[in-house]
Parts: C-alpha cells; structure tokens; sequence
C-alpha cells in the first residue's frame, strides 16, 4: 500500500499541533484554488488534505469537498473541521474512488511522501474528469527557503544515510522542472506553474517544537536521534531567525505549484 502505513504513523502524533503549522501554509492554498477555480459546487479532492487547512478553504469558496490522508489522526481532525465534506483514511497511490470523481484534485505538499509519485499523479488522473485540473505544490528551490537553515540543521544531527539510501529530503522534487516532468510521465497535460510565499512565525522557540513535532519528517527522526537531540538542531536551525523577544519568523518560503488538464 504505498507508503501510506509508514507516513500514516509518522504523521498521527499530534494532529493539533500540525494543525496550526499547517494554517501557516494559507497563501500557497488559496493560490492553488485560484490556480484551478475552485468555487461553488466544484467537486474536489483534497489529497493528502493535513488537518483539513485546504479543505476549510475550498469548503469556504462553496467546494463539495471530499479529502483523504494516510493520518487517522488527522483525517479525523479533518472530518471536524469541514464537517460538510467526506474524509477518509487512504493511500494516494491507490485511491478508492471511481475514475473521473472529481473536478479538482488538489494535493499540497504530498506527492514527495509518496513511495511512487508518479503512481500517485497518475491515480489524480484517473479520478478527475476530463479537462478538469489537478494540482500539486511542494516547497521551492532552496534559495527561496529561509526554513532550509532548521532542515540543514537537523540533517547534521542525524547519522549518514546508508549507502543504498534512496535520494530523498525536502528539495527531492524542487529543482526547475521536476515536478513538471513527473506530471507529464503521469500523462498530465502542464498548463500552469506558480509559486506563492508562506512565512513561519512563531511566538516562542517553546511554540515553534510543539509545531514541529506534529510534522511526519521531525517524528521520524526524533526516532533515530531522541527527542533531546532533535529540540537542540531545531534550536539551532532557529537561532539566525530569532528576534530580541524571543519571537522567530522565517520570513520568505517560496513554495512552488504546478496545475495540469486531466
């Protein structure tokens, strides 16, 4: 079943506090919606839908909204946010829906957790009606990601990767063009690109690890590392954005989207 067990597991841990990081990715949503006019009566598919952020939106713009994510925790969250919508516990690789279900299929910031991404933009195809739009988004090229400083900390705290390690981290699909070229091997036609700037702020370094440990990634390496050892890299990947109040804002991150015609 793709990946979805394991991701499932890493991302259940704290729903909430997910939750309110996941809310600090609004602008590159609602480019996504407006990317695909998403608007009253559209039928959308919030693949990989968090704690329902995008769904909230779409459902707010008059979308029928039906989400799935491999997180029971978070569809669960979900469910209550939309409570209007369908939500459900799924693999990405292998939706169970009928082929041409939706009029958008919308996933933000999941097709790298896929174990095949191409599986996975190939089964958007298959449920979005002809003509109708997917679109996926994931973060952009590093140099437009002042996050990139906790990711690189982080990295350095962990053990080298084994030798027969598949090539992953949260740049796998940024370079120009990738996410292109995957959606045309899934059959997609490309008919648009965007980009749009999320800032992290954050009150507190105390906020900002309640935030981080609901993240799929950080849990996963807090399993290799400890919990201890993870606080201090993410402390130490914050220290260049924090202010004299102890607030920390991570002011530009540049996430990247691409819409293709089903």
């Amino acid at each position: 079943m793709g990946s979805a067990k394991v991701q499932g597991a890493l991302w259940n841990h704290s729903p909430t506090g997910w939750s309110i990081q996941e809310r600090l990715h609004t602008p590159i949503f609602e480019a996504m919606l407006d990317a695909t006019d998403v608007t009253s009566g559209t039928r959308i598919l919030d693949a990989g839908c968090g704690s329902g952020t995008a769904s909230v939106l779409a459902a707010a713009r008059g979308a029928k909204v039906t989400g799935i994510d491999a997180a029971d925790g978070l569809v669960t969250f979900a469910s209550k946010a939309v409570p209007a919508g369908t939500f459900s516990v799924s693999d990405i690789q292998e939706l169970n829906f009928p082929n041409d279900s939706f009029e958008v299929v919308f996933a933000a910031n999941a097709v790298q957790y896929a174990e095949d991404s191409v599986a996975a933009l190939r089964e958007f195809k298959r449920v979005c009606r002809k003509g109708g739009m997917v679109v996926c988004s994931l973060f952009g090229p590093p140099e437009g990601i002042d996050y990139k400083a906790v990711f690189a900390a982080v990295k350095g705290a962990m053990p080298p990767p084994p030798a027969d390690a598949k090539p992953g981290g949260p740049f796998a699909l940024s370079g120009s063009g990738v996410l292109e070229r995957l959606f045309t091997k899934a059959g997609l036609d490309v008919v648009k690109t965007g980009k749009a700037n999320c800032p992290f702020s954050y009150e507190n370094f105390d906020q900002k690890w309640e935030y981080s440990v609901g993240a799929g990634p950080f849990q996963g390496m807090m399993k290799v590392i400890g919990e201890s050892a993870l606080k201090e890299a993410i402390r130490q990947g914050c220290e260049g954005y924090t202010k004299e109040d102890g607030s920390i804002v991570f002011p530009t991150n540049e996430f990247i989207y691409v819409v293709a015609k089903a």
